[in-house]
């Protein structure tokens, strides 16, 4: 269930990776890995992982069509967190926090964000669910 507070609606979504926190941020912080786990085209993935730093990747669609994403690191705390920008067209800038954690099976994985609409939230939710559940894929294979 979703939590509305006065900047919108907040959601946390964590995932087990049966991998160790190395292997997880380094399939998050390299360009080369996100086709795998993030549906993004090949070649088109640019990441600059410093605060300030840039990323850009092109999300293949499911119709064969594309769709273009851009965002900036805010934060950057090596194996532990990241504070993510992320520009989505015709839609207002999202900040995602994604925190890795150490657990007894490996790595937690969690996504916090906030979001300004209802909507946004589902959308939201729904994608960092995928994004985990790609990660967690490709990091335990």
């Amino acid at each position: 269930m979703s939590e509305q507070n006065t900047a919108g609606y907040s959601y946390s979504v964590s995932r087990e990776i049966a991998a160790p926190v190395s292997r997880v941020w380094q399939a998050y912080t390299t360009a080369a890995e996100w086709p795998a786990w993030f549906g993004a085209v090949e070649g088109t993935v640019e990441i600059d992982v410093r605060p300030g730093g840039p990323w850009k990747a092109t999300l293949g669609m499911p119709d064969g069509g594309q769709f273009p994403l851009t965002g900036e690191f805010r934060e950057v705390v090596e194996g532990e967190r990241l504070v993510v920008t992320m520009d989505v067209p015709g839609q207002p800038a999202e900040v995602m926090e994604v925190v890795f954690a150490e657990s007894g099976t490996g790595t937690k994985a969690t996504i916090n964000q906030t979001v300004a609409t209802k909507e946004g939230h589902d959308q939201a939710r729904e994608g960092s669910e995928m994004i985990l559940a790609g990660l967690a894929a490709h990091c335990e294979a």
